[in-house]
């Protein structure tokens, strides 16, 4: 099991010991080691029905989860449902599925009376309205059924604080009713928000009541972690004890053509992929560049997502440069300031391109991993990285991390990398790692004689 860090401990005996919290730490901060050992701490308790998990996300989380599970826990299986007719294996100590599963597998699911369940990026819940949010919190919803739920996300107000507002309806009820004299998005709006009312139209006969700003945050915030509803650390909070780098792998869906499906259906097993991969065999490099084309679209709409969180410039790794002319374009598209840098880029406009990171001007740099590797200093501009195509050495990705990581970075490093699901992807991934143990043994010198 995973070593843990001392405000991983504190929080998953926070959440274990309630019934329904929020853990709101930045990305990176190590929610899912939280959660997964709150659950641990929540199954020494005992008691009736299952002791199972369901962990609901983004689909983009799924397998992440499920590796994390099954190494946190390594006799226990977990379970992803991937769709709506999956059968689920009453035998597995987590079902895992997407928001959009849960939401129409709600009934079955509240059948199996589970032990807790955590929602990951819970911000997908904010909107009272919205079908998930009732199936999920709402009343009769799967959170009933549970002994315990935590929500997990490190923008739980990622706009106006209306956002919080169906989190406080079922963590504190009796407080909304106490503090607000009622239930009703109105009341919490008037203490809270700033609103208008506009029309959109000259049609519409009614104006619509719109959020332009907050109020009285100071109390809210009180509220929400004074009031024991819910944890926040930022990263600097946890600087000293969080690893100065981290990675996630994250699978996202390619958008694959014909001829891609064919040459990966060709790799019949996980060992036949690894093969080729150590061979480096010559027909590889025309499907490296097809799944790379292949991830540009939700790629694209990952880095979108990063950037509309405001948490500063991000730094995206490519290989191909079709792929970063896709991506620039894609980004270019949604207003996004982004460059690109890459072999074909001038050394005068690689530095203007690092001022302009640094300075904030630039919000995303898609850079050509190979073209990145020395001489950019951009430590000063973010501490995000979004890899959408690797090398398959580990020593120089390692290179390009450092474009970020390296001295006068004062944030935490957090890398995501873009994975599809299959065996090729597999099977660098794997052979990377293994390289990465090796390079480390060989370069630690408490091992030295």
């Amino acid at each position: 099991m995973k070593k843990l860090l001392q405000h991983q401990i504190e929080d998953a005996q926070f959440l274990a010991s309630r019934t329904f919290a929020g853990c709101f730490s930045g990305m990176g901060s190590g929610k899912t080691l939280t959660a997964l050992e709150a659950f641990r701490l929540a199954r020494q308790g005992g008691c009736e029905g299952s002791n199972a998990a369901i962990i609901v996300g983004p689909p983009i989380s799924l397998h992440m989860w499920k590796a994390e599970f099954e190494e946190f826990f390594p006799e226990q299986t977990a379970q992803i449902v991937k769709t709506g007719k999956t059968q689920i294996d009453r035998n597995a100590d987590a079902w895992i599925m997407s928001w959009a599963i849960a939401r129409t597998r709600v009934a079955e699911f509240k059948q199996a009376r589970a032990l807790a369940l955590i929602m990951d990026e819970a911000h997908a819940i904010k909107t009272s309205t919205a079908k998930t949010t009732k199936a999920m919190i709402g009343r009769g919803g799967l959170c009933e059924s549970v002994r315990h739920t935590w929500c997990l996300t490190g923008t739980p107000i990622t706009r106006w604080n209306d956002d919080i507002f169906t989190f406080l309806c079922r963590a504190d009820l009796p407080g909304m009713k106490e503090r607000l004299g009622g239930v009703s998005l109105d009341k919490f709006r008037l203490r809270f928000c700033v609103t208008q009312q506009r029309k959109f139209s000259p049609f519409q006969k009614r104006p619509t009541i719109v959020t332009v700003g907050n109020r009285n945050t100071d109390e809210l915030n009180e509220w929400l972690f004074k009031g024991g509803l819910a944890v926040r650390r930022e990263l600097k909070d946890v600087w000293k004890a969080m690893p100065p780098l981290t990675t996630n792998s994250l699978i996202i869906d390619l958008k694959m053509s014909p001829e891609l499906k064919e040459a990966l259906a060709a790799m019949k097993t996980q060992q036949q992929a690894e093969e080729a991969v150590r061979k480096n065999d010559e027909h590889l490099a025309t499907i490296r560049r097809m799944i790379g084309l292949a991830k540009v679209d939700a790629a694209a709409a990952e880095i979108i997502e990063r950037v509309e969180s405001g948490a500063g410039g991000l730094l995206v790794g490519a290989w191909h440069t079709e792929v970063i002319d896709g991506l620039v374009e894609r980004l270019q598209a949604k207003g996004v300031s982004v460059a690109s840098l890459d072999g074909r880029t001038s050394a005068a406009h690689k530095q203007q391109f690092q001022d302009w990171f640094n300075n904030g001007s630039l919000q995303v740099i898609v850079g050509q991993i190979a073209a990145m590797g020395v001489s950019l200093n951009l430590q000063h501009g973010g501490n995000r990285i979004v890899v959408v195509e690797e090398d398959w050495s580990p020593s120089v990705m390692d290179q390009f991390f450092a474009r970020l990581h390296r001295i006068g970075q004062t944030e935490h490093v957090h890398v995501d990398i873009l994975r599809g699901d299959n065996k090729l992807e597999q099977a660098v991934a794997r052979i990377s790692a293994t390289k990465r143990r090796e390079h480390a043994r060989a370069m630690d010198q408490g091992d030295a004689a």
